[in-house]
């Protein structure tokens, strides 16, 4: 159930950014590595939101 949230929330986030994940989608493994770099990151403090801007923003500005 989790994952499928993180996943909405990672699609909202590329739609920010101008990407598309319908005309331009991940492979499965850029979505394993995405959620698993959510779920690792977060933490008690931070909320899930924050967590997937950062990681998208990583992921788009090539900063992984």
């Amino acid at each position: 159930m989790e994952e499928i949230f993180i996943v909405k929330m990672i699609k909202k986030s590329f739609l920010q950014y101008g990407r598309d994940l319908v005309e331009t989608p991940l492979t499965k493994e850029e979505y394993t590595a995405l959620i698993q770099r959510v779920i690792n990151d977060r933490t008690e403090q931070t909320e899930w939101y924050e967590v997937v801007e950062d990681v998208v923003y990583s992921y788009v500005t090539n900063q992984e």
